[in-house]
């Protein structure tokens, strides 16, 4: 969810620094470059040039294996829950209510908090979206300043789920509507196989149960042993049902001047839709974390990424746009 952000004067927009737009996820990589923008227009030929450049310096990476920051909140946090608040009076009082988290797996408790002033009682329900139906109903508890529910989820919820807050005070009813997804396992993150290294990539074998076979795409984040983020790995591969595995890799670009331990955590597990129309599923992953202790970055290989013929094409379109032609 965005945040409102406080208009700026128009001294300030021309001292801004514009920071070129990502086709990738990671839009706060720092290996991209910043470009300031003094005009008070930006015309299309100069977002063309900012997205030409960004992508150019993305490639200097390889799509499975980029750079990560402190700064990337969603690659570090990816099932984090926006708090949602709402005002109740004249005078600037508000009600703030937030999940644990926004997607939970079978059979993980929904934990939801409430916080604000002059509350009286407070119910959380969980609502079917496409049928409106109320699926069950809990009660808030308070505990010093903060107000706690929780429920048990089940195997088959829908889709399209809400939770709905509602909360009682001053004599109104206020209500705030919290999103979620509740899923059932397809499959497990099992372990992983010790890191070897092949040509230019540090290759960590993950051994997944998958209960249904399809494309699957795993990922993980690379830590250094001071908890440094290192690098966002992603990893795609037609699984079977039953026991498989695929590979993880993080570049030498990305891994240049670190050495062992590094550790792998934050893992990410998608059945990918096979069909427009049918949603993508999710898995689970037994293990928190993965140490990898015994591995000799000097052992790679120190050739540069080479961009696919598909990405070299796509950046001269970019650059074509960009001149205008």
């Amino acid at each position: 969810m965005s945040e409102q952000k406080t208009p700026k004067t128009k001294q300030e927009q021309v001292k801004k620094t514009v920071q070129p737009y990502s086709p990738k996820q990671n839009k706060s990589n720092p290996q991209t470059a910043a470009v300031s923008i003094l005009p008070d227009k930006i015309t299309s030929n100069d977002s063309a040039t900012l997205v030409a450049k960004a992508y150019a310096s993305e490639l200097n990476f390889p799509p499975y294996s980029q750079p990560l920051t402190s700064q990337d909140f969603d690659r570090l946090e990816p099932n984090h829950f926006n708090p949602q608040s709402i005002p109740v009076d004249d005078f600037g009082n508000s009600v703030s209510a937030a999940l644990s988290k926004y997607r939970y797996t079978y059979p993980e408790i929904v934990y939801a908090t409430l916080s604000g002033e002059n509350i009286d009682n407070a119910l959380l329900q969980l609502v079917d979206i496409n049928s409106g139906k109320t699926l069950l109903t809990r009660s808030f508890n308070q505990e010093d300043n903060t107000w706690h529910a929780e429920f048990d989820g089940e195997r088959n919820l829908p889709n399209q789920l809400q939770a709905t807050v509602k909360a009682s005070i001053n004599g109104k009813v206020i209500s705030l509507a919290l999103a979620l997804q509740y899923v059932d396992s397809v499959a497990t993150l099992e372990s992983f196989e010790p890191a070897i290294s092949q040509d230019a990539d540090m290759v960590i074998t993950a051994n997944l149960t998958t209960r249904e076979q399809g494309l699957y795409r795993v990922r993980a984040n690379l830590f250094d042993a001071n908890n440094q983020p290192i690098a966002h790995l992603v990893s795609k591969e037609r699984l079977n049902k039953g026991s498989d595995s695929l590979e993880l890799k993080a570049h030498q670009s990305v891994l240049q001047g670190r050495k062992a331990p590094f550790y792998l955590s934050t893992f990410s597990v998608e059945l990918m839709s096979p069909a427009p129309g049918k949603p993508t599923k999710y898995g689970d992953s037994s293990i928190k974390k993965h140490e990898i202790i015994d591995f000799a970055t000097s052992s790679l290989s120190a050739l540069p990424y080479q961009p696919s013929q598909q990405e070299q094409q796509r950046l001269q379109l970019l650059q074509n746009m960009a001149q205008g032609k």
